[in-house]
């Protein structure tokens, strides 16, 4: 194998993740670090899928205008399309299942492209060349060093398709996606016109499982497993700037083959297990003197925060200072790592992960919340925000074990 290692972005997502803003964000910080224009460039499989049955779909609108079918047949799409026997089968009896079933295509959208039963095949064949497009592009860009080039690979299977390149994949929560689909009218009319948030989740839930089972029908992938990426970013709480910045830096590290951390997620996710006094008090060093030496030297990509996890909840183990520190200077991303989940006993010492999120205490939460309001900051902050319920969870566990 090749040591080349080239700058190459292989961008995936779960839906409603942010990707197509974090590429805007990318190639603006990109070229503020001196890269020109024409030396970043976006490779963008959604789009080519769009290509393809948006010219498909023309096609089977033309059948009866030989002139207009003519001049479709002559785009790169069709001509693809046709380019083998097979293919021009699979073609054939997409149209003749369409039309036996009596498929309305006067308002053709990318929901269908994905999802129509007559479609499957067809499908199945824009899968391969697109995927071989990738494969294809990764290898001439990694045949030889290109110091002063980027790519960014807006592709749910570049992981796959380019192995050597930097690969990341963006998550949000059901509910903030929900709430992103819902309140975002610029989506197109498949995500413009739903009635309630709740509808909205269900809507996005099923995308996004779709897409797995897709995937691994497809390719034997699946697109939740943590072990195809280098870098897993909870966009959830987290602005675009501190996104595009955490790429960028762990970016820098993977080049240089440099250890970097890869989870992150928003310091508000991480609740503390310790009281205010020890978070504001000294370890090595104090929060304030936390807050400064980050201030001024930045955060650490390779010192994630320890957590465990159980119950839908992530608890800080280890790195309280650093985490509200980070909260403190208003900052909406940290790299953490889950050390323990359930009843796995925490490796040095202390229970079982279920066991620690179970004492989470109310008052530490309260107390620990105004760290994260203030100027350029929240207003207002509730732990409720991110964990709806939690106070009267814990209240009702504390009612029950008084």
């Amino acid at each position: 194998m090749s040591d080349i290692r080239n700058k190459i972005i292989a961008l995936s997502g779960q839906p409603v993740t942010g990707k197509g803003t974090t590429t805007k964000a990318l190639i603006e910080k990109l070229e503020n670090q001196g890269y020109e224009s024409d030396s970043i460039h976006i490779i963008s499989t959604g789009n080519e899928f769009r290509h393809y049955f948006n010219t498909l779909i023309d096609f089977i609108r033309s059948l009866d205008n030989p002139e207009e079918l003519q001049k479709i047949s002559e785009k790169p799409e069709m001509k693809d399309l046709m380019s083998n026997m097979e293919r021009r089968l699979f073609l054939i009896n997409t149209i003749s299942k369409l039309r036996i079933n009596g498929v309305d295509l006067s308002n053709f959208s990318i929901e269908q492209a994905n999802n129509l039963d007559e479609l499957k095949e067809i499908r199945s064949v824009v899968d391969g060349l697109i995927d071989d497009s990738v494969k294809r592009k990764g290898e001439e860009i990694n045949s030889k060093e290109r110091p002063d080039e980027v790519w960014i690979v807006d592709s749910r299977l570049a992981f796959h398709n380019i192995p050597d390149a930097f690969s990341i994949r963006l998550t949000a929560t059901p509910e903030v996606a929900a709430r992103r689909l819902f309140n975002d009218k610029s989506r197109g009319a498949e995500d413009s016109s739903y009635s309630s948030l709740e509808e909205a989740k269900k809507a996005r839930e099923k995308r996004r499982l779709g897409e797995q089972k897709r995937y691994k029908e497809r390719y034997g992938v699946d697109l939740e497993d943590p072990d195809n990426y280098d870098l897993i970013i909870d966009t959830s709480y987290a602005n675009i700037d501190d996104i595009s910045n955490a790429i960028l830096n762990c970016l820098d590290c993977y080049m240089d083959r440099k250890p970097f951390a890869k989870t992150w997620t928003s310091p508000k996710t991480l609740l503390p297990l310790q009281g205010i006094r020890e978070t504001a008090g000294r370890a090595i060093y104090s929060l304030d003197e936390m807050i400064d030496i980050i201030n001024k030297e930045g955060y650490m990509p390779d010192k994630p925060i320890e957590v465990v996890e159980a119950s839908g909840y992530k608890g800080i183990i280890e790195g309280h200072h650093r985490n509200f520190a980070m909260a403190s200077l208003g900052k909406t991303l940290v790299p953490y790592e889950v050390i323990a989940k359930d009843d796995e006993e925490i490796p040095y010492g202390g229970g079982t992960a279920r066991q620690r999120i179970d004492a989470l205490n109310i008052r530490n939460l309260f107390d620990h919340e105004p760290l994260f309001e203030g100027k350029g900051k929240d207003e207002h902050f509730s732990y409720d925000d991110v964990y709806s319920g939690i106070y009267n969870k814990l209240r009702e566990k504390d009612g029950q074990t008084r």
